[in-house]
C-alpha cells in the first residue's frame, strides 16, 4: 500500500494541486496539458501518459 500511496495517490494529487494552481492564475486549460511534472518522471510509464494525466 505504500506504493500505491507514493506512486500513485500522491501523484494524482500533485496533479491536480498544479492544474488547481494554473487554473486559478487564469491559466488556459491548453497550457493545463503541459504543467511541471518532473518530481513523478522516475515512474516506469511516465511518458506514455503524463499529458493525458494532466488532461
Amino acid at each position: 500500500m505504500d506504493q500505491v500511496q507514493r506512486f500513485i495517490h500522491d501523484y494524482l494529487v500533485y496533479l491536480r494541486t498544479k492544474i488547481g494552481e494554473h487554473i486559478d492564475e487564469s491559466g488556459d486549460l491548453t497550457y493545463a496539458f503541459y504543467i511541471d511534472q518532473s518530481p513523478y518522471t522516475r515512474l516506469d510509464t511516465f511518458e506514455e501518459p503524463a499529458t493525458k494525466n494532466a488532461g
